[in-house]
C-alpha cells in the first residue's frame, strides 16, 4: 500500500511538472509575452529601491535645475530685481 501511494505521488509530481511544458508548447507566443512582462515588472520593482539609494548618494543638480539656473541668469540681465524675485517665488 505504501509503494502504491509513493507511485501515485510520483505520478502526480511528474504530471504537475509536464503540465506547464505542454502549455508552453501549445501557446509559445503567449508564454513568451507573459515571461517578458513578468521580467519587466520584477525589474521595475527591484530598480526602484536601487535608484532611490543612488539618487541620495549623487547630489548633482538635475537637468531641470541646470536649465532653471541658466534661465534665471539670462533673465537677471533683463528683468528688474523685484520681478526676478517674483519669478523665483512663483516657480519655487
Amino acid at each position: 500500500m505504501v509503494a502504491h501511494q509513493k507511485n501515485r505521488i510520483s505520478d502526480e509530481l511528474w504530471e504537475s511538472m509536464e503540465r506547464p511544458a505542454k502549455l508552453v508548447k501549445e501557446y509559445p507566443l503567449s508564454s513568451m509575452l507573459l515571461m517578458f512582462g513578468l521580467g519587466m515588472g520584477v525589474g521595475v520593482i527591484l530598480s526602484q529601491p536601487l535608484a532611490a539609494a543612488l539618487s541620495e548618494v549623487v547630489s548633482e543638480p538635475g537637468t531641470t535645475e541646470k536649465m532653471k539656473r541658466q534661465v534665471y541668469d539670462a533673465l537677471s540681465h533683463v528683468l528688474s530685481p523685484s520681478m526676478l524675485r517674483q519669478l523665483k517665488d512663483y516657480t519655487a
